[in-house]
């Protein structure tokens, strides 16, 4: 298998959807080529720039390498070429092992079987760039059967049908897409750079070219000002779509992003908890009928037992809302404290705990006066100073 000899390594973009946690990353591009949006500062103060196809191509074979590696150092442990947990485990340990082989491995053993490009726009490549890769990936790793990336809705818009039909023949089978908002108000607040007609436009043209859609929402991005036009907006936006998956993303101010900036400034009110909660309620009320699923797979969720499917479970994920909505204020502030402290992961892990009241209502009551009656102020506070 050749191999460039210009190739230092694989590239490692910073982020990928949780749900790609056992995806094989391949980094098409670098960063962002809108890096506007107000809340995000991951990209922050770094260029956009286009990886060279050749180096994909080389970087492809070199993993595929990687892998006939693998595959052989596992034989010679008796495993027939089996990747096992014990076959990684050793391997990751030798010091004589690449990072590449080291990645492969750690993929192989689950599965082997999905692939994600990063970074944050992949599809601004044209499809003649694209296809070539993925037919490439193809090629190389025969057990991949999904390939996965994120992309802009006005990127998607501005593809023709045709051209998303030739990257989905290719090979490529779901787009992420960060939708955030469908009221056009917030959308333009937070620099997003499109209204809710392109999330519209971008994601109906992606399904209809036979790719599964993900589009990711973010509750709180309005702010007290705009908090009903973002949940009523965004339910109708996402309705019109009628996406795969509906995944939430729970707004949280980064240090270094724009919104960080805005709020120092007094331009940006950040909802509290309870509040966000009502705005999912909002949403999954205004979903009811969609044929996709709502997912709550994000460490920023208060919530992460809020999934199932938009239609079938519709009561039940309104019933985990008014749950969490109809506690009396003392119980709720003691789990979203207890929850974003990292001590329990569900509301039913806390509420059966016979000692979780007792011990974080005097922190949440504590907290509420360091914020001046607000949670959310007070818990960035008590943050800081280590006073939880």
């Amino acid at each position: 298998m050749k191999i460039a000899t210009n190739l230092d390594g694989c590239e490692l973009g910073p982020i990928r959807p949780p749900s790609e946690a056992t995806s094989l990353l391949l980094r098409v591009s670098r960063n962002c080529p809108w890096n506007k949006c107000a809340f995000c500062a991951v990209y922050k103060r770094t260029r956009f720039s286009k990886r060279p196809t050749e180096d994909l191509l080389a970087e492809i074979d070199l993993l595929a390498q990687a892998a006939q590696s693998v595959r052989e150092r596992a034989s010679s442990k008796g495993t027939d070429g089996e990747v096992t947990t014990r076959a990684v485990l050793d391997l990751i340990n030798d010091p004589v092992s690449t990072e590449e082989e080291r990645r492969v491995a750690l993929w192989m053993s689950r599965g082997g079987q999905n692939v994600f490009l990063q970074d944050a726009d992949s599809l601004v490549r044209p499809p003649g760039v694209l296809v070539p890769i993925l037919e490439r990936l193809k090629e190389r790793f025969p057990t991949v059967n999904r390939v996965t990336t994120y992309a802009r809705s006005r990127t998607l818009a501005a593809r023709s049908p045709e051209q998303l039909a030739m990257l989905r023949a290719a090979g490529l089978t779901r787009i992420h897409v960060g939708v955030e908002s469908g009221s056009d108000a917030v959308l333009e607040m937070i620099k997003k750079g499109c209204r809710g007609e392109h999330h519209i436009i971008g994601c109906k043209r992606a399904i209809d070219a036979g790719f599964e859609v993900c589009c990711y929402v973010m509750p709180g991005l309005g702010g007290k000002a705009l908090t009903s036009e973002h949940a009523r907006d965004t339910a109708a936006v996402l309705r019109a779509i009628d996406p795969h998956h509906v995944r939430l993303r729970t707004l949280w101010v980064d240090k270094g992003s724009p919104l960080e900036e805005m709020r120092a400034r007094g331009e940006f009110e950040m909802l509290e908890e309870h509040e966000m909660v009502q705005e999912i309620l909002e949403m999954v009320l205004g979903l009811k009928g969609a044929s996709g699923r709502l997912v709550s797979d994000h460490d920023r969720n208060l919530l992460m037992d809020l999934e199932g499917h938009l239609s079938n479970d519709s009561e039940r994920l309104e019933g985990l809302c008014r749950r969490f909505l109809d506690l009396d204020p003392e119980v709720r502030d003691a789990y979203i404290v207890a929850r974003r402290s990292g001590y329990y992961l569900t509301l039913d892990a806390f509420l059966s705990d016979p000692g979780a009241l007792s011990t974080f209502a005097p922190a949440a009551r504590e907290l509420l006066e360091m914020g001046g009656g607000s949670l959310v102020l007070g818990m960035e506070r008590g943050l800081r100073f280590r006073r939880i």
